[in-house]
């Protein structure tokens, strides 16, 4: 992976708000933020919706793509395949640059406090086990387990992003978040068992 930082995912979304297209596909969104620098952008900016707030199960949905992304950010492809029904899928304009809006904020503020550092945390083996990693939190985001999605959407947030911007700071904090989720979690599931054994016991 180059030592210079990926460009920046706000600048790379910015272009859409300025569109004059009535649809945008979802193939084009993935390539304008893709631009070169491999999939950690593109999940980046898929992790951002599912932290913020949002009825039960919507981040369980919003969560799907990542099933798509994280493996193949793994394995190390730099364009991201998608189904062709999803990468056609378009957009309304209005939708698009509104949800765009949303998360620009959100996107400028996390850019601003990451910067290259300790790099060979962000090499080839790396991107590998931050894959692998963010791979198994989407498979925890999409399961239907209460309380159990903010440590993880953060864990892929901090891998992704320190993979983007050659931070590997970043990818030391999302190991601190991997740690809390998978206490959580563990925790979470011991309490669910003995809830149900005094229920049923």
């Amino acid at each position: 992976m180059p030592d210079k930082p990926a460009s920046s995912v706000a600048d790379n979304l910015k272009p859409l708000l300025e569109t004059q297209k009535d649809k945008v596909s979802v193939g084009e969104i993935v390539a304008r933020v893709e631009q070169g620098d491999g999939l950690a952008p593109v999940v980046t900016l898929l992790t951002l919706p599912v932290l913020m707030p949002l009825p039960p199960g919507v981040s369980m949905v919003l969560a799907l793509p990542l099933l798509f992304a994280a493996p193949q950010m793994m394995i190390g492809r730099k364009d991201l395949w998608l189904p062709k029904p999803l990468a056609c899928q378009a957009i309304d304009r209005d939708k698009l640059q509104a949800g765009v809006k949303k998360v620009m904020p959100w996107v400028e503020r996390v850019e601003r406090v990451v910067k290259p550092r300790l790099g060979f945390l962000t090499g080839r083996l790396g991107a590998v086990v931050a894959g692998a990693v963010c791979t198994v939190m989407a498979v925890v985001l999409v399961l239907p387990l209460p309380f159990a999605n903010l440590f993880p959407a953060l864990t892929v947030l901090l891998f992704s992003l320190g993979l983007t911007r050659r931070d590997g700071l970043a990818v030391i904090v999302g190991c601190v978040a991997m740690a809390i989720a998978v206490t959580a979690i563990v925790w979470g599931l011991h309490g669910a068992r003995l809830g149900i054994h005094g229920l049923f016991g």
